[in-house]
């Protein structure tokens, strides 16, 4: 419902309430945005393995102080998924810990993902003979890999929660300005959200939708500025080009079929005024005849008269 606040003038109570209603609306939306929802978060061993339990259960810790996360395997919006390989060479003596930490929505979206990688050489005094690695430098190697994941990873996760929140927040208050019909504030918040979001994609389809109103709105507006100046086929070519997607489709036919009765009636009144200025000229040429007669007769009798007065020789 547009609000044209410069311009209206309240002349009743029900007037008021619409405005009223209008204004509530917008505020209503910005509340609902403030007090979204966190984000459901489930963070998960991929493998199982006691290592990535472990870091798993530290992320969580270090989250509980984010009141837009809560971390829950119900329901999630977002997966954080630890995963942790351990890979060995005996005969070198070498050991390679690798962590990742992906996090993705529920559909595979992959918002962030987080690597790290520790590498320990164990020098052994017996050459050319296969010797066990020392279990002391392998346990040192997984410490450090679960230390390093859990340090890099709390912070890429609660910026993306702050990049979520955000994005919820422009998108709730963006409809609510378009159900206002202020298509344009809405367009130009939706704007500023980027490719880094996972709503990027229907925040681009949003955004769609409400140039396509805008432009209905604008071919609406220009259709009864023309019909009131008595352009109607004008008016008629700028309500056929509104979109059978537009909510303003319906109501755009409507006023087709009503302008087209409009126009047929200014069609028909002209074929009228053409028929009678016909029917009028034939009238003329029968009167011409009917005096052409008459001048005929008016002179053959006055030859007879003049006739009859001539003296006899």
């Amino acid at each position: 419902m547009p609000l044209k606040r410069s311009r209206l003038k309240i002349k009743n109570w029900f007037a008021a309430l619409v405005v009223l209603f209008g204004i509530t609306n917008i505020f209503l939306s910005a509340a609902l945005a403030a007090n979204a929802p966190p984000v459901r978060l489930a963070i998960v061993p991929g493998n199982g393995s006691g290592m990535e339990q472990e870091v798993a259960d530290r992320i969580t810790d270090q989250l509980q102080s984010n009141n837009d996360v809560k971390v829950s395997t119900v329901n999630p919006d977002w997966m954080a998924v630890v995963n942790i390989v351990d890979k060995t060479d005996n005969i070198a003596l070498t050991i390679r810990v690798n962590g990742t930490l992906t996090i993705k929505t529920r559909d595979g979206h992959v918002i962030d993902t987080v690597s790290v990688q520790t590498n320990k050489q164990d020098f052994s005094t017996s050459v050319g003979t296969p010797q066990p690695l020392n279990r002391a430098l392998v346990d040192a190697a997984a410490r450090e890999t679960i230390d390093k994941l859990v340090e890099r990873a709390v912070n890429p996760i609660n910026d993306a929660v702050a990049v979520e929140m955000e994005t919820r927040a422009k998108i709730i208050q963006a409809q609510g300005l378009g159900d206002n019909d202020k298509y344009a504030e809405a367009l130009d918040m939706l704007k500023s959200v980027g490719p880094d979001t996972p709503h990027f994609k229907g925040v681009r389809e949003l955004m769609a939708e409400f140039q396509m109103e805008q432009d209905a709105l604008d071919l609406m507006s220009g259709a009864k500025a023309n019909a009131r100046v008595g352009k109607i086929r004008q008016a008629i070519a700028q309500l056929k080009a509104i979109s059978t997607k537009s909510k303003r489709y319906p109501p755009a036919r409507q006023m087709i079929a009503q302008l087209s009765r409009q126009l047929g009636g200014h069609s028909t009144k002209a074929t009228t005024v053409s028929g009678g200025s016909g029917n009028e000229l034939k009238a003329l040429e029968a009167q011409k005849k009917a005096l052409d007669a008459q001048k005929a007769a008016i002179d053959a009798q006055e030859t007879a008269i003049k006739v009859k007065s001539k003296p006899n020789k």
